[in-house]
């Protein structure tokens, strides 16, 4: 709750505005009953018609200035509401984008969008309702209890007795109902995992036939939401219909005890019908305060859940004493020193990277090979601090890469990852993700070395080719090589292709190669061809995390046995 107090400092005057105008619309409501009494009384009674007519015109007035004092209030609150949404909704993006690999594994994509949305989502209807109701509401339930007192005060025991017997109900519904709020939302989280992995994967799903399964898997997970949703609703559902049975009761006595009343001259006509109007509004007001109860449940339970996004520190963060690159003297451009590394971050579990070490020199180029989950993405995604190491250290032109920014690091490392992405805009703003400033000419360079020029020449807009979300309209072998030109832009000093070019045709692979090799940067290949790091002037061979062999081609064939079956099952 003190973070939203923060977002609302902002919006203090509509805050403090739009609950007087509310309280001064509520003072308005409950004159109308005693107002309606004197028609009855005087007017009716009499049979004067210009003392009705008269209090008609001002209940009529009355309304209207009720009705102005109301929109004003809403505006205030719609203001504060959507202002305090906004503000809210970009902090977390920002906190979100600030996230390592560490943090986006922990939450999970699918909760972050739910408390990207539909928690933010509560919070600004929390903060609408609650400007509106919550100095309204308790307004209402004391100013017609203090004017029945002034009424009559023998019939006022049933407001003592009718208040209390529903503040009871309401406490009980608010215990039976808050533990399930936090359940759903979890629940929420995984209805809405499921359908990302569907809509993504749909392709794979409809190649394997594998809609009925899916959609029994979807069904599982919306049916678990539903039972915990339904058991809300029944609890929710005796709600009403027991409130309205009370209200009846007190009705009931009040038309039986005023009776009484009115037959000794103890209490007139007008006042029975401005008591039962005072109950209609206790009644509705604790309906509201119901509403109110529940919906300031549901809202701690997301602000928790904005909360935890908001304090959640991210584990990688840029240095206070970055170093520029230019100023640094080095022999090796990139240097590990006893690297250790788990997705745990914890020192006592096993290491996922074992005690590694290595120099790479400018310009040289590294070639890393191994078994299918040997270790050889996450070691391209510690080079770049996609995660930190847990124990040792990586240099980066002599240097601690944490004694540099982030936005220094990733200049000059690019790093076209396993699984390829293209985004939803022309090929050019995609070619531009690196440097927003690059030219027609540099992205027409890239995408040559790269060997995607030889198709995208013959697209009919070349450079405005319109790109689909997640590059549905190219194929997986034009999306890795557009990627590679991507990550060429700008001309970074240290190139990471981590299997980046495993959809290639082996002449394009080669082709590609040797245009790489004529660049002044220092190239990282990540494979499982043995052909396309053969010739790489060092050679990493993991397995499981350990390092079985290190040195080039023809030592590797001499002295490590795993190296040597790699390449020999793919020469045959």
């Amino acid at each position: 709750m003190k973070m939203l107090f923060g977002y609302l400092k902002k919006y203090k005057r509509f805050v403090i505005l739009g609950p007087i105008f509310k309280m001064f619309e509520a003072f308005l409501e409950l004159l109308n009953p005693l107002l309606v009494a004197e028609i009855v009384d005087v007017g009716v009674s009499t049979g004067d018609t210009n003392f009705i007519i008269k209090v008609g015109i001002i209940i009529l007035v009355s309304n209207i200035v009720a009705f102005g004092f109301s929109l004003i209030s809403q505006k205030c609150a719609s203001l504060t509401s959507v202002g305090v949404a906004t503000e809210m909704r970009d902090a977390l993006f920002k906190k979100i984008s600030s996230f390592s690999h560490t943090e986006l594994d922990r939450f999970g994509t699918a909760s972050l969008v739910n408390r990207l949305t539909n928690d933010v989502m509560q919070v600004e209807n929390a903060v609408s309702i609650f400007m509106r109701m919550m100095i309204r509401v308790p307004f209402l339930l004391v100013g017609a209890f203090v004017l029945s007192l002034m009424i009559n005060i023998k019939t006022s025991f049933i407001f003592l007795v009718l208040i209390p017997i529903m503040l009871i109900i309401l406490i009980i519904y608010m215990k039976k109902t808050t533990p399930y709020f936090k359940i759903m939302r979890t629940k929420l989280d995984n209805i809405t995992k499921i359908t990302k992995e569907n809509l993504s994967g749909t392709r794979v799903i409809r190649a394997f036939n594998k809609q009925a399964d899916e959609q029994s898997r979807f069904e599982v997970a919306s049916e678990d939401y539903t039972s915990t949703s339904i058991k809300v609703s029944k609890i929710s559902a005796l709600l009403n219909p027991l409130i309205y049975l009370i209200v009846d009761a007190a009705t009931i006595a009040l038309l039986y005890i005023g009776g009484i009343q009115i037959n000794i001259g103890g209490m007139t006509q007008g006042d029975i019908i401005a008591l039962i109007d005072y109950i209609a509004i206790i009644t509705i007001s604790l309906l509201l305060l119901s509403q109110i109860i529940v919906m300031f449940v549901r809202t701690v339970a997301s602000l928790h859940r904005i909360e935890e996004i908001k304090n959640t520190k991210p584990t990688i963060v840029d240095s206070l004493e970055a170093k520029e690159f230019k100023r640094l003297n080095y022999d090796n451009i990139l240097e590990f020193k006893n690297v250790s590394f788990n997705y745990s971050m914890d020192s006592k579990e096993k290491s996922f990277i074992k005690d590694l070490s290595f120099e790479l020199k400018p310009k040289q180029t590294l070639g890393i090979i191994g078994g299918t989950g040997s270790g050889k993405t996450t070691l391209a995604s510690l080079i770049t601090r996609f995660y930190d190491v847990t124990n040792g250290e990586i240099l980066y032109k002599g240097k601690n890469i944490k004694d540099f920014t982030i936005e220094q690091l990733r200049r000059e490392i690019s790093i076209v990852q396993q699984r390829s992405a293209l985004f939803s805009g022309s090929l050019r703003e995609n070619m531009q993700l690196r440097d927003k400033n690059a030219s027609d000419d540099e992205i027409i360079e890239a995408l040559k070395i790269s060997q995607a020029w030889q198709f995208v020449s013959e697209w009919p807009n070349k450079l405005d080719y319109q790109i689909m979300a997640g590059g549905k309209n190219v194929s997986g072998g034009q999306m890795q090589r557009l990627t590679i030109a991507r990550a060429l832009i700008n001309k970074p000093e240290l190139l990471i292709l981590d299997d980046s070019s495993s959809a290639l045709d082996f002449m394009t692979d080669s082709n590609l190669r040797k245009a790489l090799k004529k660049l002044d940067t220092t190239l990282i290949l990540i494979s499982q061809r043995a052909t396309s790091i053969k010739n790489a002037d060092l050679i990493i061979v993991l397995d499981n995390g350990d390092v079985v062999g290190m040195g080039r081609h023809a030592e590797l064939m001499k002295n490590c046995e795993i190296y040597k079956e790699i390449y020999d099952s793919q020469a045959k």
